[in-house]
């Protein structure tokens, strides 16, 4: 009875993680002007000369900076030149970092519901 109750919350939190996946940055090749004429692109991380970053929620060019938000949630608005930029990465879904946490998940529950019915032996 168990093991099917495990199972049952192990393929639970293995859908709950499919549907928000691990999320990664990818550099791009483009230049940013390029990159952001997609209007869908939610997120850039913009990396400088001096190797800091900056993640811009909601970018866009205008003139000749990228203009965005520090968060996804913020009102306020971060402006960034355009000559300040090194390198420009765009927001992915790792498949296999979703893949990987899902089996620990999946391995946890297994671990656990094991050693409960160890437990159950009556020593």
């Amino acid at each position: 009875m168990r093991v099917v109750q495990a199972r049952r919350v192990a393929l639970a939190g293995l859908a709950a993680l499919s549907a928000t996946g691990c999320m990664g940055w990818r550099v791009q090749q483009v230049s940013p002007r390029e990159l952001l004429r997609d209007k869908s692109i939610e997120a850039v991380r913009v990396s400088r000369a001096d190797k800091s970053r900056v993640e811009i929620w909601s970018p866009r060019l205008e003139g000749d900076s990228i203009v965005g938000h520090p968060t996804e949630r913020a009102i306020a608005r971060l402006v960034m030149p355009l000559s300040q930029v090194e390198t420009i990465s765009t927001r992915y879904k790792s498949v296999g970092k979703t893949f990987v946490i899902g089996l620990a998940v999946i391995g946890a529950v297994g671990v656990y519901a094991l050693l409960q019915s160890l437990n159950q032996g009556g020593f």
